[in-house]
């Protein structure tokens, strides 16, 4: 339900649902609001064409590189107005440190063996991006995991089984590579696991943050923002008591927020 809020729409469902993003998704969420990306989305939109494929994955093709989308880290900008549960982000790899940019090899059909995982098999969404002259991209999103893989061999005409090999070079974030494969894997077994995540990045603050620059980007003042992020008693008893400095709180959230939006959404990749 959407209720009008102190000023702006507010719907405590459509925020908790976020809460189960992955990381790409939180930073497209953030990255969305940018007041110039629409203009640019539809500019650059006659560059790519959209279809769905009979397996049901979709497939975006895109005349050239988007030169335009690639200045915000992505292969091509979608519709702003949509979440990310509603439309597929390809990021590109070089932004992307904590999360994995695997390379998917092109293998016989005749090797495969009921030991082999087909990327039509891996629970998710299937979305498939291909740009000339960079490999075809495969994103597979479910509920609180995104995976991007490369295709190798983009010229090859996309065959009914792909078998995804993992890629890594040494250095400083081969851990945490390493640690959302592990991650990744144990999604696609159907286990779950509890993922702990970057310090100052849980959820439930994401969410404030998001809250926050909504309220800021709709022009309601700290106060109004503090009763939908807290409780409206407890920001009028503290407002001007400073007890739970509500006000200060509020202010850095908004800070947050509007560093997420702008350069910050990045690392969360």
């Amino acid at each position: 339900m959407v209720a009008r809020i102190y000023g702006w729409n507010y719907s405590k469902r459509y925020f908790d649902r976020l809460l189960w993003l992955s990381s790409s998704g939180w930073a497209w969420e953030f990255r969305r609001r940018l007041p110039t990306l629409l203009g640019e989305s539809r500019a650059s939109r006659t560059n790519r064409v959209s279809l769905k494929r009979p397996d049901g994955s979709d497939l975006v093709r895109l005349s050239a590189p988007c030169r335009l989308a690639e200045r915000h880290g992505l292969h091509y900008l979608p519709d702003p107005r949509l979440s990310a549960y509603e439309t597929p982000v390809f990021w590109l790899p070089e932004v992307m440190t904590v999360n994995i940019d695997a390379a998917a090899a092109l293998r016989d059909q005749a090797t495969h063996s009921p030991e082999q995982m087909l990327w039509q098999d891996i629970p998710g969404k299937k979305s498939l991006l291909l740009v000339p002259g960079r490999r075809t991209k495969l994103v597979i999103t479910a509920r609180s995991y995104a995976a991007q893989l490369a295709i190798d061999k983009a010229e090859t005409p996309l065959p009914l089984a792909i078998y995804p090999t993992l890629r890594m070079q040494k250095g400083p974030q081969m851990l945490n590579r390493l640690r959302c494969l592990d991650w990744f894997v144990h999604h696609c077994a159907g286990i779950e696991f509890d993922r702990a995540p970057r310090r100052g990045f849980a959820p439930l603050k994401l969410r404030a943050a998001l809250i926050a620059l909504d309220g800021w980007l709709s022009g309601a003042s700290q106060r109004e923002i503090a009763a939908v992020i807290f409780n409206k008693e407890d920001v009028d008893s503290d407002w001007n008591s400073h007890v739970h400095s509500l006000k200060s709180r509020t202010r850095r959230l908004i800070k947050k927020g509007r560093d997420l939006m702008q350069k910050d959404y990045l690392k969360l990749l």
